[in-house]
């Protein structure tokens, strides 16, 4: 098998593999960068002959995976997507909320590439989708050749999930976002821990320690417990969650425990997309029982839309409460954004991230500032001082290292690709992997340059 890295950096980007797997051409994810705009956050896709495709795997709806996808359907109309059946149910919503925000940005960038397609683009997409049944092998004929195909839970979001390719007695595993611990809303992943020839690893992880006392369950129980000191004390908790799996992992957090009694009687808000998503899971649950949300979470809890309750940059919000909105990152014009601004000049006030924070986003600059620093919104020609409380809580979507080494050490591997994270992580994953599988050849890969395993 041959492998380019579409990503043009070795970073968390426009995660994109080609592989040539003897006469099939496949795809594992079709993603844009998140740190960059207009065509300069696209795959290499010219790297992909048109009309070549036979196979894209989607590991799952997340945009750094999916969100170039119709870009190579435009161009490669007969090749299936093949996805879990959540991602099937998830993907074109995902994509269409993407094709407004695009247009947006065109509006107050002049970015004239967006949108990269169009609404009516996206029924391409849904027509080539194939979803496949979680651990059931998949064989496919052509070209005179057959592969087979699997796919596996693999924790992360709503959908994920990794793959694994057979083709001539070599077996090739893709682990995609991966977390194994069980979240609110889905289980673990579920992976097989058998020999491999090939694994291809995410790393996103790689430069973060392991805290044994850093547990999820104690995360959330801080989260919970701070909730309840700002609300008894008269101020409103914003916390800024990725509208796509982290604000229902919230939800379904102050659900539990509102039932327990142990949530303070106050109002609850959200936002837009996360909103919308919301009625997505509960059908996924239905129909696939796969996901552990539904839609009374939001019933009980009386949660409301955000309609209405911004007012002047540096006003305190009148109308106490918790605010749950997107984006995690604190995105400049999302809700929680434009919210943060009117409550950070005020220290009864808290905001909490509950996800990673990337260090050049606002939510980055904001974690790193300091009591009392200055705090710019540039949109808004308003400069807040930080005297909010600023929390944030680990609570991670993806694996720590420390699981992925001893995933990969019991598929005893002879070649580890290493993926989806920036250099200092994938360095740690390359001397470590090293020492502990001496035997495995360990490749972080070039952008755009082809090598076989």
């Amino acid at each position: 098998m041959k492998i380019t890295d579409l990503n043009a950096e070795n970073d968390i980007g426009s995660n994109c593999l080609y592989l040539e797997v003897g006469p099939f051409r496949v795809l594992v994810d079709c993603g844009v960068h998140p740190k960059k705009a207009g065509k300069a956050s696209l795959p290499v896709l010219s790297k992909i002959p048109d009309g070549t495709l036979d196979f894209i795997i989607l590991t799952h709806c997340h945009l750094d995976h999916v969100g170039a996808l119709p870009l190579v359907i435009r161009r490669n109309p007969q090749a299936k997507i093949l996805c879990s059946a959540a991602s099937a149910m998830l993907v074109k919503r995902i994509l269409r909320n993407s094709v407004t925000v695009m247009m947006r940005q065109r509006e107050e960038t002049g970015i004239k590439d967006y949108p990269f397609y169009t609404y009516e683009e996206l029924d391409r997409v849904e027509s080539r989708l194939f979803p496949l049944p979680l651990h059931g092998s998949r064989e496919f004929l052509g070209r005179g050749d057959r592969i087979s195909v699997t796919l596996y839970p693999a924790g992360h979001v709503v959908g994920a999930v990794g793959a694994l390719i057979e083709h001539k007695g070599r077996r090739h595993f893709f682990t995609g976002d991966v977390l194994f611990l069980d979240q609110n809303t889905i289980r673990g992943a579920a992976f097989p821990r058998e020999p491999l020839d090939t694994l291809v690893t995410e790393t996103t992880r790689g430069a973060t320690p392991h805290h044994p006392d850093l547990t999820r369950a104690m995360e959330q129980a801080r989260l919970l417990k701070c909730i309840r000191e700002t609300i008894a004390g008269g101020g409103t908790m914003l916390i800024a969650a990725f509208a796509f799996g982290r604000m229902q992992e919230i939800l379904m957090l102050l659900h539990a425990a509102w039932e327990d009694d142990l949530l303070p009687d106050c109002p609850i808000f959200c936002s837009g997309l996360g909103v919308d998503l919301a009625d997505y899971f509960d059908m996924i649950s239905r129909k696939t029982g796969t996901v552990k949300f539904r839609r009374h979470v939001m019933r009980d809890l009386n949660a409301r839309p955000l309609r209405g309750k911004f007012v002047e940059p540096g006003l305190d919000i009148q109308e106490r409460g918790i605010y749950v909105l997107s984006s995690g990152m604190l995105v400049e014009n999302t809700p929680a954004w434009r919210i943060s601004a009117n409550l950070l000049d005020h220290p009864r006030n808290t905001v909490a991230f509950v996800g990673y924070c990337d260090p050049d986003t606002p939510g980055g600059r904001l974690l790193a500032a300091k009591p009392g620093d200055e705090f710019e919104y540039p949109h808004l020609e308003y400069t807040a001082k930080v005297n909010a409380r600023v929390e944030r809580f680990h609570m991670s979507g993806h694996a720590d290292r420390e699981e992925l080494v001893q995933f990969a050490k019991d598929c005893t591997p002879k070649h580890i690709v290493l993926t989806h994270g920036d250099p200092p992580a994938r360095e740690w994953f390359m001397k470590t992997l090293r020492a502990e599988i001496p035997g495995a050849k360990i490749t972080d890969p070039a952008p755009g340059v082809p090598f076989e395993v």
